[in-house]
């Protein structure tokens, strides 16, 4: 099964070559979830529409080994480009197509382990997408938390009041979790077999699913339990925490002077009332806030 995600926000999203519209104002990266995990990240030429660079990514946060193929099909042609790449269990391996002007007409192909999860013309590729945000983190621990972090770009947000189900337990109902009773400013709705998090519940989850002891719950749990480290010497993994919210640090991953994090917060609303919550944003607010604290957690 192959479900589309966004890293950060884009302007589009692809499941299995179908393109699906989104807001041209949140743009950045777009992550093909598969389990093991494929990305692509590319600069757009916009003199005629099509990419003039391309870098993938496989992502593997399994215990087996998995292999990607890249290519650029040319209808009428043939294939302009080929590569092939394997990933060890926990490691993340990323590729680049080289010395390949892929033009409008040009298809974009991936292959997970043989079967291709990935194919959209470079006309399709939105003029917003560009750049990679996530910076490789040499722990394989850390980068199996943020596989697993990206893999849930997109989900909901549930709020505080959500219990378990700010862990990403999905409801066999529709339910409507109430922020208000712990400080927040409205109702959040949680339909039938729909997965959410709130901060500190898609942290917690990240650092379980990569085998990690984390025993802390909640952000004031993290901010106050974590060990604090200067925010001059904060690496990919780390948290950034004040009481009430909590993100995990991304780092400069495109080179543009701006480092990311992960976090989940209530970004936007959805027509079915939902909250979309799991986002990358802009990690200067809690660089320069001295509310927040930056923290590694022990074992990774």
């Amino acid at each position: 099964m192959s479900t589309a995600r966004r890293i950060g926000a884009v302007t589009a999203a692809v499941v299995l070559g179908s393109t699906v519209a989104a807001s041209a104002a949140h743009a950045d990266f777009t992550f093909y979830r598969t389990s093991p995990h494929v990305g692509a990240c590319w600069d757009k030429v916009t003199a005629y529409g099509g990419v003039y660079q391309v870098s993938n990514n496989l992502l593997n946060g399994t215990g087996s080994w998995h292999t990607a193929r890249v290519l650029v099909n040319r209808p009428g042609v043939g294939v302009q480009s080929d590569q092939s790449y394997t990933a060890a269990p926990g490691e993340w391996k990323v590729g680049a197509i080289a010395h390949v002007a892929i033009v409008p007409n040009d298809d974009y192909l991936v292959h997970l382990d043989g079967v291709q999860v990935v194919g959209i013309p470079a006309h399709g590729i939105p003029y917003f997408m560009n750049h990679c945000k996530v910076k490789e983190s040499p722990s394989v621990r850390v980068r199996q938390a943020l596989s697993y972090g990206l893999a849930q770009l997109d989900s909901i947000y549930v709020g505080c009041a959500a219990g378990t189900y700010r862990f990403g337990t999905v409801p066999t109902s529709t339910l409507h979790h109430d922020g208000r009773v712990c400080g927040q400013s409205r109702v959040y709705k949680q339909p039938a077999g729909v997965k959410g998090y709130d901060c500190s519940g898609l942290i917690h989850e990240m650092f379980r699913h990569a085998g990690v002891y984390f025993p802390w719950a909640s952000s004031s749990a993290m901010k106050s339990g974590i060990p604090q480290v200067a925010k001059s010497q904060i690496q990919v993994g780390d948290l950034l925490a004040k009481n009430g919210h909590v993100a995990v640090y991304l780092g400069d991953g495109d080179g543009d002077g701006v480092a990311s994090v992960l976090e989940a917060t209530p970004k936007w609303q959805n027509a079915d009332g939902t909250w979309t919550g799991v986002v990358i944003s802009s990690a200067t607010n809690y660089l320069n806030s001295s509310e927040y604290t930056a923290h590694r957690v022990p074992g990774v």
